[in-house]
């Protein structure tokens, strides 16, 4: 695990997993977001010329893992249709119903550009997101 990083990539039988951390939940949803598209791209050395302004909203949540699931799956969706794949991310809010933020990514013509195979989706699966004495972390499985 690198703790630089802020997040760690895990295995499982079928999916892949992601644990993110962060000091405050807008540091952890940034981590999150790089995490889940470490799996597609590498960051490294890449010029991202494309800014998305994001903001996701629901209306009566469950808790803060369905903020959570709704802005990584806002993210896949604005890969599918704008084919622009993610390489950071700023969140600037994060409040009991809503995330704001913006993602930073390159567009991509095809999948042959990519380091690793497409997110699908974002599951359910074992799901959490927790206040920790040091901040917040979560974990989540995606289809890829």
């Amino acid at each position: 695990m690198n703790e630089a990083e802020g997040y760690q990539i895990l295995d499982h039988t079928a999916d892949k997993g992601i644990r993110a951390w962060g000091k405050t939940l807008e540091e952890l949803f940034e981590n999150a977001s790089r995490g889940m598209y470490r799996l597609v791209i590498n960051p490294e050395g890449k010029q991202t010329g494309i800014h998305v302004p994001i903001r996701v909203e629901v209306p009566e949540p469950l808790d803060r893992s369905d903020l959570l699931v709704k802005w990584l799956r806002e993210l896949i969706y604005l890969t599918d249709v704008k084919k622009v794949v993610f390489t950071d991310f700023k969140v600037n809010r994060v409040t009991d119903t809503m995330v704001e933020g913006e993602a930073h990514g390159l567009f991509v013509e095809d999948n042959s550009q990519l380091d690793g195979a497409p997110v699908k989706a974002v599951t359910y699966h074992l799901l959490r997101v927790e206040q920790t004495p040091d901040g917040w972390e979560a974990e989540f499985y995606v289809d890829v």
